[in-house]
């Protein structure tokens, strides 16, 4: 997710890697990411995540923050809500990793994208990231592909012109982002966990949503992500390894759930 220290503080190999991040990013007991084990998730409905103004079109300027390359939309606040979440959400940021970040049963995906949100209770990210439940993220994997997504074009065409300064930033160029396109189209299905920030001070303050159904992006177009430099070199991939589970559960939310299994036992009640 976002970063609290300075881009020189930290690396994702070397003497700055993970294995040396500081403070909760060693100690701390609900860490992100972390592989997820569909067999034993706690299947629930917990509700439906709710996409407010995610289909209109933003201008925007994108980032290499020397760790990731970072879109900020321009224009009226895009929401989130629904689920469990205890508030609306304000939409700060986007963000890639590449490969993906989550496993699911092992499996690492080619591209993860991140929403991060933050509590409206707080005025900014920054400030929400120091409180219980304070940030939420939308995790979408991307497998790979022979064809091209051509939703994403547009972001890596800016990516490219970025790649070779840390700080550098530009405009997205037309079109205009529609947040929406980045979605599955089936969004409806989730897995639903407590953990942290992925990077420095890795903050255990996120309430993370990773979407069931994926996106697709072709080995050019994520060639484009990985010759992004930084200053320990180019950035061949920015994944932080999976974080020990412990004892948190992880929810897989599946609409109407306890609604079927309800009317299931009825006819198995009735026909008996």
């Amino acid at each position: 997710v976002f970063s609290v220290t300075a881009a020189h503080d930290w690396s994702y190999w070397g003497q700055y890697g993970p294995a040396h991040w500081p403070g909760l990013c060693l100690t701390g007991t609900k860490q992100s990411p972390i592989n997820i084990p569909t067999e034993t998730t706690t299947k629930a409905d917990l509700g439906l995540l709710k996409f407010i103004r995610y289909d209109f079109a933003f201008p925007g300027n994108i980032t290499n923050n020397g760790h990731s390359v970072q879109i900020k939309l321009n224009g009226v606040p895009i929401h989130l809500e629904g689920a469990n979440l205890p508030s609306t959400y304000i939409l700060e940021q986007v963000h890639f990793h590449w490969p993906a970040e989550h496993t699911v049963d092992n499996n690492r995906d080619a591209l993860e994208l991140h929403f991060v949100h933050y509590n409206n209770k707080y005025d900014n990210a920054s400030v929400a990231s120091q409180h219980e439940n304070g940030i939420a993220v939308v995790a979408v994997l991307f497998k790979l592909n022979t064809n091209d997504n051509l939703a994403i074009i547009p972001i890596l065409k800016a990516t490219e012109s970025i790649s070779n300064g840390i700080g550098k930033s530009t405009e997205l160029m037309e079109p205009k982002i529609i947040p929406s396109l980045f979605l599955p189209k089936d969004h409806t299905t989730y897995y639903h966990y407590e953990g942290s920030l992925t990077t420095p001070g890795c903050q255990e303050t996120v309430m993370w949503f990773i979407l069931t159904e994926k996106l697709s992006i072709s080995e050019r177009q994520l060639s484009i992500f990985k010759s992004v430099g930084t200053i320990n070199g180019t950035l061949s991939f920015n994944y932080r390894p999976v974080q020990a589970l412990g004892q948190r559960k992880v929810y897989h939310h599946l609409d109407q759930y306890a609604t079927a299994t309800f009317h299931s036992y009825n006819l198995f009640y009735i026909c008996s």
